[in-house]
């Protein structure tokens, strides 16, 4: 096995996302998040208040411990690039506020100079599971067109407030999850059971066309910014040899990996055109052309197989069989370089 030797810039670190690790849920003006009112995680019910079982309430303080202890024990750690969310919630209380709220600007722009201090390159997620409550009741999150317009304003008000602070930004984090969870990374409160195709993959079009226009936004404030996309990689594999499982693997490979070509291309790939059109979505893709992402960020948690007839990617999971340990580890591992290759070469 050939050695492995990391370059002497490479940008080695960690991530986390706001409502994993900050806390203070309510504190100097922060409005709800959807993560606010999820306190069993993913799969759990949506609660109408917050409840006390919902521990990322208080998560680990980051809020308030980052700069006496957090992001000092990370340049500890050797680490070079921390990633980070910022709230939009923290900034706009309720997604569409006239004004951003201050005292949450003023805090990530401690974070930010913490950061610099300890020699870290930071890293941004714009939107990372993190929609606010408001705007998921009020408009079933981004099923409604109008979050464009409330994505760029909060985008518009970090770039201008974080330039000459952050280089690499991610629109959104892991963006074609919302196929299998349009709670947490949608904001749709309407249960994913009872959304048609059309609705749905109207609300992915409509996060699709934000981040089109972020990136636009990010290089005219930021000229010399990076921005980038981030899938959920899920590779998938026939479950029989059978030529009807290998094409229904294929064929959910597609519509889980076309959010990259999207964001990397600036345009929908042409296997999917004739299944937009058959689920009558409303798509201009003239606005995505020209707006494309420099670098595509990739996470892999495990691989799924796939048979004729499944109806979700990942319904059939791979740590069922046998072989799990070795086929995740050699593709956890492989995906991983890959991701990191994309991301800082």
């Amino acid at each position: 096995m050939n050695r492995v030797i990391f370059p002497k810039d490479f940008l080695w670190g960690g991530a986390v996302a706001a409502n994993q690790c900050e806390g203070a849920y309510l504190e100097d003006g922060k409005g709800l998040s959807i993560q606010d009112i999820m306190p069993k995680g993913i799969k759990g019910a949506p609660t109408e208040e917050p409840t006390a079982d919902n521990m990322k309430l208080v998560a680990v303080d980051f809020y308030h411990r980052y700069h006496k202890e957090d992001i000092a024990m990370l340049a500890e750690m050797g680490f070079k690039v921390f990633r980070f969310s910022i709230a939009w919630s923290r900034i706009f209380p309720n997604g569409n506020d006239k004004e951003p709220n201050e005292k949450g600007l003023q805090f990530y722009d401690d974070v930010l100079n913490e950061c610099k201090k300890h020699g870290i390159e930071p890293l941004v997620t714009i939107s990372h599971y993190e929609t606010p409550l408001h705007l998921a009741r009020e408009y079933d999150g981004w099923r409604s067109r109008k979050l464009i317009d409330f994505y760029m304003n909060f985008c518009k008000v970090i770039f201008e407030r974080y330039k000459g602070k952050v280089k690499y930004w991610l629109t959104s984090n892991e963006i074609n999850s919302v196929l299998h969870q349009p709670l947490i990374s949608g904001g749709i409160l309407t249960p994913k059971e009872q959304l048609t195709k059309q609705e749905l993959y109207q609300a992915i079009h409509h996060e699709l066309v934000a981040s089109a226009k972020a990136v636009k936004l990010a290089h005219e404030i930021m000229p010399d910014s990076q921005v980038g996309c981030m899938i959920l990689a899920m590779p998938t594999y026939p479950l029989t040899p059978k030529p009807e499982d290998v094409l229904a693997a294929m064929q959910a490979e597609q519509k889980n990996y076309f959010f990259a070509d999207v964001q990397a291309r600036g345009a929908y790939p042409k296997y999917l055109d004739s299944y937009l059109k058959e689920q009558n979505v409303r798509i201009k893709t003239k606005i995505l052309t020209g707006t494309i992402a420099v670098y595509i960020g990739i996470v892999c948690y495990l691989s799924t197989k796939f048979a004729q007839g499944s109806t979700t990617v990942g319904m059939i999971v791979s740590i069922k069989f046998m072989n799990y340990s070795r086929f995740h580890t050699h593709l956890y591992c492989f995906h991983t370089a890959f991701m990191i290759n994309c991301l800082y070469k």
